[in-house]
Parts: structure tokens; C-alpha cells; sequence
């Protein structure tokens, strides 16, 4: 398969799908990746990240992935809104790269930005076999509430490999390392139980059509 996924901004990708991308790639499918926003949010240098920054380490945790990154213009952050541009941009994307499965943010999400990324997907990529979503960060309320249907699940020593991802973003990492260990990894701690293993990403199904690992 020739699988693609699409985060709205730096370190969404490994946040909601890295060990499952890692986990196909070693089953011999191809891996595309795209980041559609900036990550420099705020008005301070210390909030968010420099692009220079933020794609040097995004390279790096690509790299681990064994993704092959494709670079396209980014959108300022949290100003992301839908428009034909980008959504044809991705549509020539994928039917240059054959792409058979998608994964994106989920249509819930209330990040502004995570959720116009999923709107824009799911038009750009309407042709595509297999459409999953994925959260990253846990945005939402109690109106919409994310439940995976289809769980990718990780031992104890596979999982390691999560922390070695979002670590390479060195800045983020440094801010965020405790608030990830919390929201993002006792999530996937308690998605690998009902999963029957001790780690699991969780995705919820858009369309599946002929998908296999």
C-alpha cells in the first residue's frame, strides 16, 4: 500500500499515528507524510516553533518513521481555513503517489486547524480506498467524543519507540513531556487494554475498502 498522512501542524502525525505508520512500514508498505500549518504560535519567540526548527526536527522523526516527507506551503497557525488551493494540492498528491489509505485528524476535533485539515481531507482525498482518523491532542467536549474503532496495539517494548518520536522535537518535548505522558500515553495505555495489549493507537473509521497490514 502507499499510505499518507496528513498533520495539521509539527508533531501531529507522530502524536496521533507514529508507531502505526512505523509498524506499516515495517510490513513493507510506503509512507508519505504532510504538515500543513506552522507550528509558531503566540506573538514571543518562545512559543511554538521557528519552521527552520520545527522541520529539522520534524526530518528527524519522519526519518525513524522511514516516512518521505513532502514539503508544501504552510498555512499560519491557527488561520487555517478551507479553500480549493489546498484541497487540489493534496488530490494531486495522492493521485501522483497512488495512495491507497489516508490518515488524517478526526472531524470532531475542536482545534480549529485539526479540524479544517480533516475537511480539507476528506474532499482531496474523497477517491481514496481507506480514510482513518486519528487525535492527536485530546481536543474535544462532551458533544463529540472520540471513539476508535480500529486499534493498531504495541507491547510495552514497542511503545517505547513513541517517546523517541515526540522527542525529537526538542523544544516541544521540553514544555510538553509530562502533559504527553498523561493525555497521550495513559489514553493509549487504556486503548491497549481493551485492545488486548499494553499500548494501542486508536483511529476511527472513515471508509475501508480492501484494507490489510
Amino acid at each position: 500500500m502507499n499510505i499518507l498522512s496528513i498533520g495539521a501542524h509539527w508533531d501531529d502525525i507522530e502524536l496521533g499515528c507514529g508507531l502505526t505508520l512505523k509498524k506499516l512500514k515495517e510490513k513493507g508498505h510506503n509512507i508519505f507524510s504532510i504538515v500543513v500549518c506552522s507550528s509558531q504560535y503566540g506573538t514571543n519567540e518562545d512559543e511554538g516553533m521557528k519552521e527552520s526548527e520545527a522541520l529539522k526536527y520534524g526530518l528527524n522523526s519522519f526519518h525513524l518513521i522511514g516516512a518521505n516527507y513532502i514539503s508544501t506551503p504552510k498555512e499560519p497557525n491557527s488561520k487555517l481555513t478551507y479553500n480549493k488551493q489546498i484541497m487540489q494540492t493534496l488530490e494531486e498528491i495522492a493521485n501522483k503517489n497512488k495512495i491507497d489509505t489516508v490518515f488524517t485528524h478526526w472531524f470532531g476535533d475542536i482545534n480549529t486547524d485539526h479540524k479544517t485539515t480533516w475537511e480539507i481531507s476528506r474532499t482531496a482525498f474523497r477517491n481514496v480506498k481507506n480514510f482513518l482518523m486519528f487525535q492527536s491532542n485530546s481536543y474535544g467536549d462532551n458533544v463529540n467524543i472520540f471513539k476508535p474503532n480500529l486499534f493498531f496495539s504495541f507491547n510495552q517494548e514497542q511503545y517505547i519507540f513513541k517517546e523517541k518520536l515526540l522527542s525529537q522535537y526538542v523544544s516541544e518535548w521540553t514544555r510538553r513531556e509530562n502533559r504527553w505522558k498523561r493525555e497521550i500515553f495513559e489514553r493509549e495505555r487504556y486503548w491497549g487494554h481493551i485492545s488486548g495489549n499494553d499500548y494501542a493507537e486508536g483511529f476511527q473509521v472513515g471508509k475501508v475498502v480492501d484494507f490489510f497490514v
